[in-house]
């Protein structure tokens, strides 16, 4: 039988958030952007459910993580999401993913609900390739979370702008990249640098690899 990733997240404190309707509405369209632009990768589309969490069905792929970091970005607001591995129960519906279930679901439910119990400075958990792999899978992420935690604005910003432009590589033309962004080669390694921002990126890069090999052992 198959195994796929559901993947489950929730727009974190959006309750108290003055315009929720707008944000909701905003977050249907930045579900559509991601449904094209990762149309290979995804199983079942992703789909807004109760409130302001949202669920997809994708492939097990080192991708995830970019993904993951997108959705956060084109939506504007924190966001928790967890990633469960797993078998699906109910029949697969490609464009809507609401009323799925099985093994991959109760897993991404298991580690958001877990997200959110413990109040985590991380903001995404996987669960579902076994305990020792998921340790190794959620330190590697929760290192990265660290690292993204402590980012000024400007940071944000500038690794926002990375993955406008296609980049989620620590190894990329940082002339052509700065040339973009009006500033100096020297200004962007600047931010770079105190943000280790190419740390983060090589972090996420490892950890989608590595579940990506857990899923084919």
């Amino acid at each position: 039988m198959d195994s796929y990733l559901a993947v489950i997240g929730d727009l974190i404190g959006s309750r108290q958030l003055p315009d929720r309707a707008a944000l909701q509405e905003k977050l249907k369209h930045s579900l559509h952007s991601l449904n094209t632009a990762y149309d290979s990768l995804i199983v079942s589309k992703f789909t807004l459910t109760l409130g302001d969490e949202f669920q997809a069905l994708i492939r097990p792929d080192h991708r995830v993580m970019q993904l993951a970091d997108e959705i956060e970005m084109k939506i504007g607001t924190p966001i928790r999401i967890g990633l469960g591995y797993g078998t699906m129960l109910t029949s697969i519906d490609r464009e809507y993913s609401v009323g799925a279930d099985g093994e991959a679901y109760w897993n991404a439910r298991h580690a958001l609900t877990h997200l959110k119990e413990t109040k985590a400075k991380e903001h995404i958990r996987v669960k579902g390739f076994g305990a020792w792999q998921d340790d190794c899978l959620n330190a590697l992420l929760a290192a990265s979370e660290v690292i993204k935690h402590r980012w000024t604005d400007l940071q944000h910003q500038t690794f926002h702008e990375m993955l406008r432009a296609g980049i989620y590589s620590d190894e990329f033309r940082q002339v052509d990249f700065a040339a973009a962004l009006g500033i100096e080669p020297s200004s962007l390694t600047k931010r770079l640098n105190a943000g280790a921002i190419k740390t983060y990126i090589r972090t996420r890069l490892t950890a989608g690899r590595t579940l990506e090999v857990f899923h084919d052992q």
